[in-house]
């Protein structure tokens, strides 16, 4: 990266350092039953006192830097706003109280902060409609990113940006609530070869809360960013030996911008999901879902459901939509030495009742094969998979509740400019190898994890855009090495570069150093 910063790399390789455990490389299937519930096996208290004192509570502390270098050729109007870098500290404090009667309750507060200059597009306040503008007005924007006399300006994201005069890490100042819920739980008085009362089949959660299904391709807490996504919800959760039945009901999501942001949240009508799991002893899991989202309009954007500007240059995004699929996951032990890991999904999504009438349903597809196997006694994990996000030249499928880091490359080159999913209009097909390694110099440094992805992106349909015709939009490739130095205590380094092609984006470079503290 020709313009890295010397200083704060050192800084951050000295501190060095974890992203998210899990999400480092692709998050791991969630029990879609009680999950991510901080009550379990908490005892059931009869005197109220005993319940509130006799909880728990956690913390998590996140240090991170990051360096982004967009690429434009020479020229271009964007080119004085190619590099961004910031040093971000995130503390998140927790407590969960014991059980009365089977219900308890959760609250954590959320706080982060921008250490140093702040050298960023944050997409907090600095994003403003009409865009900010610089000395000398919109006459001083460059010609290419001048707004139109009437109606939105179709590059609001690029007009912002050249002002701010920097590239995009969506971290910023924010303080607040992340989870604020009360819950219960059925108790079955007891289980075998546990300690106490464990935990029941039934439960709920009434109010500001994590909500996670399978792999965070649909439905996450997008926790690779500083502020995680949390949901103002009613969830039911059931489950029958084998059986799960998972149902939430979705009022709002709190975004992961802060409340100075335009984009802090989606205000929804009437949005439910639904997950229904079975577990197939030793032969895998298959997993039916229906989510069906209705968004409500967003007061601070002149945006129709508060979309944000991607209608404007990708086509229609973030809609009103009904998504229903299949996924089956498995893994099969093949002799000693050898463990077969599938994965296969299905999901066709249609347009819902208030959307436009001309957008029309698209499919998605999701196959990877792979195989965990020792060399030199390493612990080693190869997978190859190709995902199709489907077009049918109108709109193109989309997953607007996802963790979309984990997916399609860690560039993040199919993240809106306001936030969000936007998969562009020709839809994606994504063929990725994805190898991990673990235990790399154990002998020195003791436990750790090297992971290698490349991406090679495609469209779906070929379309045009920008004066180009796009059937390839690129390729990348990113390596991270995560160290854990104790049960608590994790550290990351991580790098993405993504090559585009056909004129669908820039080059792009990003790098990050993690440390991270949890107690829980």
């Amino acid at each position: 990266m020709a313009n890295f910063k010397l200083f704060p790399f050192v800084i951050a390789a000295a501190i060095f350092t974890i992203a998210q455990s899990a999400g480092a490389v692709g998050l791991p299937n969630v029990p879609n039953t009680h999950h991510n519930d901080h009550h379990k096996l908490y005892p059931n208290n009869t005197n109220l006192a005993d319940a509130f004192w006799g909880g728990k509570s956690d913390l998590w502390i996140r240090l991170r830097f990051e360096d982004v270098e967009d690429d434009f050729s020479t020229g271009h109007p964007l080119d004085s706003t190619e590099n961004a870098d910031a040093m971000v500290g995130r503390i998140a404090i927790g407590y969960t109280t014991g059980r009365y009667y089977g219900f308890y309750a959760r609250l954590e507060g959320e706080f982060n902060r921008v250490l140093g200059e702040d050298r960023a597009f944050n997409l907090d306040d600095d994003f403003r409609i009409p865009p900010n503008t610089p000395p000398g007005g919109l006459a001083a924007v460059p010609a290419g990113l001048k707004p139109p006399k009437a109606g939105p300006p179709p590059n609001v994201p690029a007009i912002n940006r050249f002002t701010e005069g920097h590239a995009i890490i969506p971290d910023n100042n924010f303080e607040e609530i992340n989870e604020a819920y009360i819950g219960w739980r059925s108790s079955t008085g007891g289980c075998p070869n546990a300690p106490g009362p464990c935990d029941g089949t039934f439960s709920f959660k009434l109010g500001r809360q994590t909500i996670i299904y399978d792999n965070h391709r649909w439905v996450g807490d997008v926790v690779w960013r500083q502020n995680n996504v949390s949901f103002d919800a009613l969830r039911v959760d059931k489950s029958f030996r084998n059986l799960g039945v998972s149902y939430s009901y979705i009022n709002k999501v709190n975004r992961p911008f802060g409340e100075d942001s335009i984009f802090n949240e989606w205000k929804m009508d009437d949005s439910h999901l639904i997950n229904v799991s079975y577990k197939f002893p030793e032969v895998g899991k298959l997993v039916a879902y229906a989510y069906l989202l209705d968004f409500d309009n967003n007061p601070r954007t002149p945006f129709e459901e508060g979309t944000g500007m991607a209608p404007y240059f990708v086509g229609p995004v973030i809609f009103d939509s009904d998504t229903y699929g299949l996924r089956w996951t498995s893994k099969h032990q093949i002799g000693d030495a050898f463990k077969l890991l599938t994965e296969f999904e299905w999901a066709n999504q249609d347009p819902g009742d208030d959307a436009n009438s001309r957008l029309d349903d698209n499919d998605y597809y999701n196959i990877e094969v792979g195989g965990a196997f020792k060399i030199a006694r390493k612990p080693v994990v190869v997978k190859i998979g190709h995902e199709v996000l489907e077009s049918n030249g109108r709109n193109a499928l989309q997953t607007p509740l996802a963790t979309i880091h984990a997916f399609n490359g860690w560039a993040d080159k199919f993240v809106a400019a306001p936030g969000g999913t936007t998969t562009p209009l020709g839809g994606i097909e994504d063929t990725s190898v994805t190898v991990v390694v673990k235990g790399v110099l154990s002998s020195l440094i003791g436990p750790s994890k090297l992971v290698f992805q490349y991406h090679d992106f495609s469209t779906d349909r070929t379309y045009n855009a920008g004066g180009n015709r796009i059937s390839d939009y690129g390729d990348e490739w990113g390596v991270l090495f995560a160290k854990p130095f104790n049960k608590k205590l994790l550290g990351l380094l991580k790098y993405a570069d993504f090559d585009s092609e056909d004129g669908f984006s820039s080059d792009t470079q990003k790098f990050w150093a993690m440390l991270q503290y949890r107690w829980k």
